[in-house]
């Protein structure tokens, strides 16, 4: 089935496709994300952001970003044998900006992927144990971005009342949670 790209932004492209009946399909995609888990082991805390977004006001998220900032970019790695070294650089250098913090020991956990036919948006989670408190953040001009460490007991909390509103991160978090044994 050919595809046709009908529009392409900066972040979204949306293509056409035929299904088999013959049924025009149209499909956005993005480039996946990341998002990442720190936990400190020592403490038993999980950093989350609290954020102030310009598309859904203010929120606590898993630090993260992109993989690559557009879908071209993101095509020319997609395929490409170190993938996922890729994407858990990626995910370093978003810690490093938001939280200020270089990860030591960071590892794919798990991928979401979208759940839907029409919009493909994965989002990459890894978890890191071990790394270093730079002292500073590196927040672009529109990031309002504020680094909190909280105990596993609240983040569970925060995950089943509803204030971490990112529900694919919400169940990253409860699947790493179980995989530790804190569930």
């Amino acid at each position: 089935m050919a595809e046709t790209v009908i529009f392409e932004g900066s972040i979204i492209r949306v293509i056409t496709k035929l299904s088999p009946s013959g049924k025009k399909l149209e499909i956005a995609t993005r480039p996946p994300g990341t998002r990442i888990i720190l936990h400190n082991l020592n403490t038993n805390q999980i950093l989350l952001n609290q954020e102030i977004r310009l598309d859904i006001g203010a929120d606590y998220r898993l630090p993260g970003g992109k993989v690559r900032d557009t879908n071209h970019e993101w095509d020319l790695i997609k395929d490409s044998s170190d993938l996922d070294d890729q994407i858990i650089t990626a995910g370093a250098k978003e810690s490093r900006e938001e939280c200020g913090y270089e990860l030591t020991n960071p590892k794919l956990f798990t991928v979401s992927t979208s759940g839907g036919p029409t919009v493909y948006w994965d989002l990459y989670y890894i978890v890191a144990t071990q790394f270093v408190d730079l002292g500073h953040l590196s927040l672009e001009a529109d990031e309002k971005i504020v680094p909190t460490w909280y105990p596993v007991e609240e983040v569970k909390k925060m995950c089943l009342e509803g204030k971490i509103r990112e529900g694919r991160s919400v169940a990253a978090i409860l699947q790493y949670l179980h995989s530790v044994k804190q569930i």
